[in-house]
């Protein structure tokens, strides 16, 4: 196959993947140049790949499609791709980090940690024109730790994909063709700032429940009359008298603040910014 890639750094490894299996890398599709896109863009340098950082639009996929590319593979890909109605010969997949048809959206790997970790898993499925609904082309679930946060989660991930992106070519005609149509299943709404700000009144297990969910993106921390985004704080238990959200102990580098049944450290040098 003659690949067309939407993706980033993240999972690079599917290219190698592809390569190894005889494939090769016609155009690659990255969101925008920012940091998360340095690695593909040098990639796509040294082995004299085209790259496009624009939203692709109807018109650009069927100039690839005449020229030569015969699969349209995304990962981690924020824009939906146009896909013609004629795709005769072409071959679409998307890879989604849950065990499709639950848990739809953009931020499945967050609400996974948070509340559903039975459909913990990866999806291999086919691209239509709307967003995580296409036939379910291979799929494997995975169990969590009872400590799993959303980076060691990512992590899993990027380390399991270009494995199983592996198995699905090593058998991909017959697999690709007995594709399933989805269910009903579920979306799971976007993670936003107003579900990650830390409510004083918690225990110290939901707090760092919501910061294991939240990952490098930061929870919100509202103190001293300020919105802060902080990531790689500390708890810890203990029965006090302080009220809730209150400033315990202060230094150079750290804020101890009081919640239901112990206290959060935020560490000052992981406040991402203040809001």
């Amino acid at each position: 196959m003659n690949i067309a890639y939407f993706g980033n750094d993240w999972h690079i490894g599917c290219l190698e993947t592809f390569i190894k299996n005889g494939h090769s890398i016609g155009h690659i599709f990255i969101n925008s140049e920012q940091p998360f896109n340095q690695v593909i863009r040098q990639y796509a340098i040294e082995h004299n790949i085209p790259v496009s950082c624009a939203k692709p639009d109807k018109h650009q996929i069927d100039n690839l499609l005449q020229n030569g590319i015969d699969c349209l593979f995304s990962i981690e890909y924020a824009w939906l791709i146009p896909i013609p109605e004629k795709m005769q010969g072409v071959y679409t997949i998307n890879v989604h980090p849950s065990m499709l048809p639950d848990g739809r959206g953009t931020t499945p790997v967050s609400w996974i940690i948070n509340s559903n970790p039975q459909y913990a898993g990866i999806t291999f499925h086919k691209l239509t024109n709307e967003f995580d609904s296409g036939d379910i082309i291979y799929q494997k679930p995975m169990t969590l730790a009872s400590d799993e946060s959303f980076e060691t989660l990512m992590i899993k991930l990027h380390l399991t994909i270009p494995i199983m992106l592996n198995e699905l070519l090593n058998n991909f005609e017959a697999l690709y063709h007995k594709a399933k149509k989805q269910g009903i299943g579920s979306t799971w709404p976007k993670l936003e700032i107003n579900d990650r700000v830390i409510d004083w009144n918690m225990t110290v297990k939901k707090v760092k429940a919501l910061a294991a969910c939240c990952g490098r993106f930061g929870i919100v921390a509202m103190l001293n009359n300020e919105t802060l985004l902080v990531n790689n704080i500390e708890v810890g238990q203990i029965k006090h008298s302080y009220k809730n959200g209150t400033i315990i102990k202060e230094d150079n580098d750290t804020y101890v603040v009081a919640v239901s049944d112990g206290f959060v450290i935020l560490m000052k040098h992981n406040i991402i910014e203040k809001i």
